[in-house]
């Protein structure tokens, strides 16, 4: 794999599991881990403008030979022998424009075996991260918390067709959220078959509320007081965002098991339409927290919430973009 296969491919992954807000979890380490990726995410960015630079430069010049090539087949047609060659060569470069337009970058990234496997990998090693508590909680053992994750990174990995397709396709957004429906009834079987009816509800209601869990921990670093009020208040924190996400799914009209993490459910990659709804409840859902919060929250701590919502809503719609160019055709 080339330097800037792996670079290319490093971006993706680092948006694709979320990097920016929901992967700074718990530890001191976590988060150190987190910065350096983010650091990584940042200085790979020129270096996906460039590959799709290069794939457009790549795109042109196919268009370019065609021209030549069909200008050539005009003065020679006096000559038929001459013009059965240029007319194949006008046919092949037709299929390479074609296919070259059709391309995105992320493909091309993992266009080997290798590469596939490193993004697999990557996404088991982020969902290992976001689904531990769950895992530990379950009571699973080691056999069962691994094939979790294996069918969580499948799950991912399946998903990724489906973005490339609807956004090729440019299919509105109820046929987005239709084709995603199967994929994840399919998951939801397997981890009843792995985890047995009792630890699938406890997954949907573990997956339902990961907005409010990581928000809560993430930003019990920036309160105040000791480690005993800091957790209090977290707790209460979380609590809040779970009403608020109940009362903000009912409004907006969603499914009670709708996925509030926005890039987590991939249906908001393939359509920018359901991203800015996704967008537009996750703000919704931190406002009306941050106004009930003001009995355990001090003003101080209020204000940095707000900032820690701009920063959460900033980050999730610049991955989501990111990986909407990044898995979209080239000739788009």
């Amino acid at each position: 794999m080339s330097t800037l296969q792996k670079l290319v491919l490093g971006a993706f992954i680092a948006c694709l599991i979320g990097l920016g807000l929901f992967l700074a979890l718990v530890s001191t380490h976590l988060r150190q881990k987190v910065a350096t990726l983010e650091l990584r995410q940042q200085e790979t960015q020129s270096a996906l403008a460039e590959k799709n630079r290069e794939l457009e430069r790549e795109r042109e010049r196919a268009t370019n030979a065609e021209v030549a090539v069909a200008a050539q087949e005009a003065k020679a047609r006096k000559n038929p022998t001459e013009v059965l060659k240029l007319r194949g060569e006008v046919g092949r470069l037709q299929r390479e424009n074609t296919t070259m337009g059709a391309t995105n970058a992320i493909s091309k990234a993992t266009a080997t075996p290798e590469a596939r496997r490193m993004l697999r990998e990557m996404q088991k090693g982020g969902m290992a991260v976001i689904y531990n508590s769950f895992a530990q909680s379950a009571k699973l053992s080691p056999e069962q918390k691994g094939k979790l994750n294996d069918l969580l990174a499948d799950h991912i990995m399946d998903g990724l067709g489906y973005i490339t397709t609807a956004l090729r396709d440019k299919l509105p957004s109820d046929q987005v959220e239709a084709s995603f429906a199967p994929l994840k009834a399919e998951l939801e079987r397997q981890i009843e078959e792995l985890i047995g009816a009792d630890g699938l509800t406890q997954y949907q209601g573990y997956t339902k509320n990961l907005l409010a869990a990581i928000s809560a921990e993430q930003f019990k670093g920036m309160m105040t007081g000791s480690d005993t009020e800091r957790n209090e208040k977290s707790t209460q924190l979380r609590k809040a965002l779970e009403d608020a996400l109940q009362t903000e799914l009912i409004n907006a009209g969603l499914p009670a098991d709708y996925q509030a993490v926005p890039m987590l459910n991939l249906a908001n990659i393939a359509s920018e339409e359901l991203s800015e709804r996704s967008l537009k409840l996750m703000d919704s859902i931190y406002q009306r927290a941050s106004a009930s919060a003001g009995s355990f929250l001090s003003t101080e701590e209020l204000a940095k919430f707000q900032d820690f919502r701009g920063l959460a809503m900033t980050n999730s719609r610049g991955a989501l973009s990111m990986n909407r160019v990044m898995m979209a055709p080239i000739s788009n």
